[in-house]
């Protein structure tokens, strides 16, 4: 990898924004790496292709901040932060330290142009950023006390499914979704299987990736499996994740983009700025969006995958890449709708087998860890053990839902 190249993957690596992108990448490109800061900063504008000492200034604090998470030497380095990030950035480079397995699509793009006034990553982070904290208010509201789902997600992996389930003749409500029989090949992925072969790879059955589709039963984790991919894909690609909860969706999804999404987005009360419009669009053309589309079967409507079908076909989402979540038992029944989407169903709590884990115990830990008691600090030993020696391998299904009632 050439060194530009290398450049390019540590900041999108460290999260960079636009305007800290352009100034790291120019800092420490090969015709200046070996430069003084102090020539620098006197010679910006000159050295930095027209930026000013003032706004060098304020977005090489910010770089520094973000690279203090890989190059931990940068908090105590002082006034010696730029010599100690060109040496770390020389020594990783030597060492081939830089992840590049991502494809080729994901190395060679490039972010909009510099020209532009719009921070993209940070717009989207934000966004995603307002719906996550929305389902810590919900679940805090039924809790009685302050929760973050971050700190209680357990990575579950996947099951890869490649062929259409086979619904068996003695359906009745009360084993619910079990009266669908999967009589296909079910391929077991781990959580970090899935983000690798899947994720960065683009190497799924039918859509290479662009095309995915996370089911399970309601609690699964669909939820917060989407919202990890949105941080995965601003940590480690170039790409945009546009977070969207489909239960808000009332209009077609190409239309609710423009006249909510990014209306919200913007900060907007009418209508978004007709930049950010045109700017959008090219992402979307150029292939640099993801959407995350969350709860299909929330939709309140009859058959939400149907409608949502030809939508998702329009041109405008032809390089647009795609992830859906939605209940199991909705996709059984209509996932037809959405035969190209590559199907990965979640997985439910491990007990553990000596290599992996024991993921309920795990749960169990982290939801009853109140925040900042010693527990969560780390000042005592874990929770006691209160799950019974024998295994519980069924749960008995709940009245309502043997009624046909329950979510």
């Amino acid at each position: 990898m050439v060194w530009d190249d290398f450049l390019k993957r540590m900041a999108i690596d460290c999260g960079l924004a636009q305007g800290q992108y352009q100034v790291f990448i120019k800092r420490f490109a090969q015709n200046n790496i070996d430069k003084r800061e102090s020539e620098i900063e006197a010679n910006s504008k000159e050295l930095l292709d027209n930026i000013e000492a003032e706004a060098y200034k304020k977005q090489r604090g910010e770089i520094y901040k973000k690279f203090t998470g890989k190059c931990p030497q940068l908090k105590t380095a002082g006034s010696h932060k730029a010599e100690t990030l060109r040496k770390w950035l020389l020594s990783e480079y030597s060492a081939g330290a830089i992840d590049i397995s991502a494809p080729e699509t994901a190395k060679t793009s490039e972010f909009p142009s510099p020209a532009s006034q719009i921070d993209w990553r940070e717009t989207c982070r934000a966004a995603a950023q307002t719906k996550r904290q929305a389902a810590n208010t919900f679940f805090a509201n039924d809790l009685g006390r302050k929760i973050d789902l971050d700190d209680i997600h357990v990575p579950l992996g996947l099951i890869e499914r490649q062929q259409k389930p086979q619904r068996r003749d003695d359906f009745s409500p009360q084993i619910g979704s079990q009266a669908y029989q999967e009589a296909e090949k079910l391929i077991p992925l781990s959580y970090h299987e899935f983000c690798e072969k899947v994720l960065t790879n683009s190497d799924s059955p039918k859509s290479n990736g662009k095309r995915l589709a996370v089911i399970g039963e309601p609690g699964a984790g669909k939820t917060t499996q989407l919202f990890k991919i949105g941080d995965r894909i601003l940590a480690k690609t170039e790409y945009l994740p546009v977070w969207i909860s489909l239960a808000e969706v009332k209009k077609p999804l190409c239309q609710y983009l423009i006249e909510d999404w990014l209306r919200i987005a913007a900060g907007k009360l009418d209508a978004a700025p007709a930049e950010w419009v045109k700017e959008f669009q090219e992402l979307l053309s150029e292939g640099k969006i993801w959407l995350l589309l969350d709860g299909a079967d929330e939709m309140g409507i009859a058959d939400s995958l149907g409608t949502l079908s030809p939508q998702l076909r329009e041109r405008v989402f032809d390089k647009v890449r795609i992830v859906i979540s939605c209940r199991l038992n909705i996709w059984e029944v209509t996932g037809n709708s959405l035969s190209d989407f590559d199907t990965y169903r979640m997985l439910d709590f491990g007990y553990g087998d000596g290599e992996n884990c024991d993921q309920v115990k795990l749960f169990i830990d982290q939801w009853f860890t109140p925040l900042n008691s010693p527990l969560a600090r780390g000042e005592t030993g874990p929770i006691p053990n209160l799950l019974p020696s024998v295994e519980t391998t069924s749960i008995p299904t709940p009245p309502l839902t043997k009624g046909g009632l329950g979510g």
